[in-house]
């Protein structure tokens, strides 16, 4: 087989073109950006740090290593912007900064109660940023506090809150996608994960998910969902894998806890002549039982239909409620009520939607839960009970 002549010169031209370093920034002269953080100091001022891998220290022992060396520092800048406080910061540092591998940046309290606004117009322009990473807001703390803390199970840090959404049944890397699609949706306002830093029983403090942060539309922080409105919030837009719950059946002197793995959401919205708003929600589930305080035989059809009529009643009740109060306290609309009424009522939204603040707190809404108990685990009746105690 013959090869011929331009061919050959083609190939080794593609190979020419296709090898070396272009840039001539080695892997040893970058610094790699797990994790970064911004707050607002007193004087007004802006304070920005970031959580830098060593890489010689990575494979070492996960107490650190040698004399217990951390496989990561911590360095910080100060300036009256965000972009002169990320400049203080690079004086401090012999390498290029890296943002590729960054998955988490902190808000502290402080700066998300002043607005977000002036920092997310230097944070959107940067290209280093990924649109997958999860920005959170630091209850009652700063972003360098987060940053801070140490967590036992990772040897670096920042990849624990990604983490522990994840095992509880969020969705990671989206929390700044959504933040900018529900900004600049018309009548959405944007929210964000939070995590608040904790006091476990032993004297090292740790970090822990605590549910979503309200902002409103000049992207200040109003208030918070704790972990239990914040699922609620999730199962109604879909974006939920895990949940278990608990509720007490007074007809049997006890509780009984759900592990739900399965959801469904359906909006149904309708306008009235007087351009009033109803929203009627449905939100089904698949769990199974986890635990069971009661004296019921639930392997019996009747008791546990009884355990599940009253769950769902229960938790329509709860959701109700965390809706009304994202409704009457915080007045921003986080449930996707917006998009439901453009979907299904395209022309009634174009005349309602420069009136949607005034309009979203008194919506009128129902909500119906009905969650399927498939299975009850190994046994029927519970051991903690005597046989003559039990009700069949």
């Amino acid at each position: 087989m013959k090869v011929r002549p331009a061919a050959c010169i083609f190939l080794i031209l593609c190979i020419a073109l296709t090898t070396g370093c272009w840039d001539r920034e080695e892997l040893s002269d970058r610094a790699f950006d797990l994790a970064a953080s911004a707050d607002l100091n007193k004087d007004g001022t802006y304070l920005t740090a970031a959580q830098f891998i060593i890489p010689s220290r990575v494979g070492q022992s996960s107490t650190g290593g040698a004399g217990g060396e951390k496989p990561y520092f911590i360095e910080t800048g100060t300036g009256k912007s965000t972009l002169e406080s990320i400049q203080k910061a690079r004086q401090k540092l012999s390498r290029i900064i890296t943002r590729g591998h960054r998955r988490n940046y902190y808000i502290g309290e402080h700066l998300a109660k002043n607005g977000i606004k002036d920092m997310l117009d230097a944070f959107s322009r940067d290209p280093g940023n990924r649109i997958r990473l999860d920005i959170w807001v630091v209850k009652g703390n700063t972003g360098l506090e987060a940053l801070q803390v140490p967590y036992p199970l990772e040897k670096i840090p920042s990849v624990a809150s990604v983490k522990i959404h994840k095992a509880i049944g969020g969705t990671t890397g989206t929390s700044y996608l959504d933040f900018m699609m529900a900004a600049s949706a018309e009548g959405s306002c944007p929210t964000l994960p939070v995590v608040d830093i904790v006091q476990g029983d032993s004297p090292q403090k740790t970090i822990r998910f605590y549910g979503r942060a309200i902002f409103n539309n000049d992207y200040k922080l109003v208030g918070y969902l704790n972990f239990v409105e914040g699922a609620y919030r999730q199962w109604i837009l879909k974006r939920i894998s895990y949940f278990d719950l608990a509720e007490n059946i007074p007809e049997a002197g006890g509780s009984v806890g759900v592990i739900v793995t399965k959801f469904g959401s359906k909006l149904k919205s309708s306008i009235t002549p007087e351009n009033k708003v109803k929203m009627e929600i449905e939100l089904s589930g698949l769990g199974h039982v986890g635990e069971n305080n009661t004296n019921l035989d639930l392997s019996k059809q009747k008791n546990l239909k009884l355990v599940q009529n009253k769950i769902n009643k229960e938790t329509s009740k709860h959701v109700l409620e965390m809706i009304t109060k994202v409704q009457k306290q915080y007045g921003t609309d986080v449930l996707g009520f917006n998009q439901t009424l453009n979907r299904q009522h395209p022309s009634e939204w174009n005349k309602l939607k420069g009136q949607w603040d005034t309009i979203f707190p008194d919506i009128e809404v129902t909500v119906n839960v009905n969650m399927n108990l498939k299975y009850i685990g190994l046994v029927g009746p519970p051991l903690q009970f005597k046989e003559s105690e039990i009700k069949k």
